[in-house]
């Protein structure tokens, strides 16, 4: 008989809301499994904390991700801007921060969770379940840094700095390039923009063609740009220069 999901789980805790079950919950294979596969010397029980969210504690009365989250954070910056020092040894500082706070960013931590399936190890609470929570970029993002602060606490800097690269690269590899900011910096001002104007941000969609993709940039429900490129990305950026070059929204 194959092993219950931690998820198959969760589901038979909000079913029956009892210590057996929620114990089979907090020491489920699947962390013991997800420290195997990825080499990490740490307890299972840390990576249990760092994937708890404040929802499901508060409903079990169990410790919860935040503190964690806080601490990994900085982690997280410390590991990426000494990369880029190593990388761009030459680089102004300004562009280096921007070049940051791309990369140390909410849709980028989340690739990297999602890269590790991570959304398959978050412990959320009922509601926030059926809600689909834990496939939210924020608590991904957050559950990526607070995962990064138990690797650091018992792994150290350099481990943990050579294990969160890794996984960076591997799910966006291209993220180290200076050309991202071109990408960044129209979209970001886009964002600055709408929010002065409208107090609202834009929204991008996506349809996949057999050309490329139909990307749309949205502004207050409405479709202010559209066209077909080779990749989401590169059409985010496109659109978002031009709206911004046209003054269209």
């Amino acid at each position: 008989m194959s092993q219950t999901r931690l998820h198959q789980q969760l589901q038979e805790l909000f079913s029956e809301r009892n210590s057996q079950n929620l114990a089979a919950c907090l020491s489920h294979p699947d962390f013991a499994s997800f420290l195997e596969k990825h080499l990490l010397n740490l307890p299972a029980d840390d990576l249990v904390l760092t994937l708890t969210h404040t929802s499901f504690a508060h409903e079990y009365q169990v410790p919860h991700q935040e503190l964690s989250e806080f601490f990994g954070d900085a982690v997280v910056q410390l590991i990426v801007t000494a990369e880029l020092m190593k990388l761009y040894p030459d680089e102004k500082e300004g562009r280096l921060s921007r070049l940051r706070s791309f990369i140390v960013n909410e849709k980028t931590l989340s690739q990297v969770a999602s890269y590790l399936e991570l959304e398959k190890l978050l412990l959320v609470g009922k509601g926030e379940f059926k809600k689909e929570l834990h496939l939210q970029e924020t608590v991904l993002a957050d559950s990526i840094e607070a995962l990064m602060s138990a690797v650091f606490n018992h792994m150290g800097l350099e481990a943990a700095s050579v294990i969160f690269l890794k996984w960076l690269r591997e799910a966006s590899p291209e993220v180290f390039q200076m050309e991202n900011l071109e990408n960044y910096d129209a979209k970001s001002k886009l964002q600055e923009a709408t929010l002065a104007k409208y107090k609202t941000l834009p929204r991008y969609s996506a349809d996949n063609l057999s050309e490329g993709f139909l990307v749309k940039v949205w502004v207050n429900e409405g479709v202010v740009a559209e066209g077909v490129f080779s990749s989401k990305k590169i059409g985010e950026r496109e659109l978002a220069r031009q709206v911004l070059e046209n003054k269209v929204f």
